[in-house]
């Protein structure tokens, strides 16, 4: 089976994310969207289903979005989604396919680095910068572990589930504030969500 794999829950992705936290990981993911320059050239990596594109083109119709996921079915979801009028451009694939001529000015990776193991996650986020322009906004959203008892289970659950279900990579949540920080970016803004258990940043280099 492929690592990372989401295609076996595409249909369903968003629903159990209602189911388990409401909709924290929604407000969670569309909270720096508005501040997003316009014009910008946007690399989203692992969007899912691609209810953000809606989002992101309601709040600003003038950028240009390069949507990168890996799962064939999510990908498929997300081209029903979208207007025949909004410059998206859709790869399959991972950071692996991302177009390093294009010099992004955002990149948006929400719950994408919880998939990797620490060493992979820096490989993963140098390759990700190596795309950026030298005056580039990183948008992440994702888990965070504050050693809380009950974050600490639902974390083991999550990884349990999703190791099973997806084939994915990691075991643990990895340090990817720490690894984005690593490669020069400054945070500057943070907003948490669901108690502390989840937050998006905005990063600038």
């Amino acid at each position: 089976m492929t690592l990372n794999d989401f295609d076996r829950i595409a249909s369903v992705y968003d629903l159990l994310a209602r189911l388990v936290f409401g909709k924290s990981m929604v407000k969670a993911q569309i909270h720096f969207l508005p501040k997003i320059p316009a014009h910008a050239k946007v690399l989203i990596l692992g969007g899912g289903t691609g209810w953000i594109l809606t989002e992101l083109f309601r709040m600003n119709p003038l950028c240009k979005v390069w949507y990168v996921e890996a799962s064939a079915k999510m990908l498929a979801l997300s081209r029903k989604r979208v207007n025949d009028e909004w410059p998206v451009k859709f790869i399959h694939g991972t950071e692996e396919n991302i177009p390093l001529s294009m010099d992004f000015d955002v990149v948006i990776t929400n719950f994408y680095l919880d998939l990797f193991n620490e060493n992979a996650l820096n490989e993963v986020v140098v390759r990700i910068k190596s795309a950026l322009n030298v005056n580039s906004i990183w948008i992440a959203t994702d888990f965070v572990n504050n050693q809380k008892l009950w974050q600490r289970v639902t974390l083991r659950i999550m990884y349990l589930f999703f190791q099973l279900a997806c084939n994915i990579e990691s075991t643990q949540l990895p340090a990817w504030k720490t690894a984005i920080q690593k490669t020069k970016y400054k945070k500057e803004e943070i907003k948490s969500f669901y108690g502390a258990f989840i937050e998006t940043v905005w990063f600038t280099n």
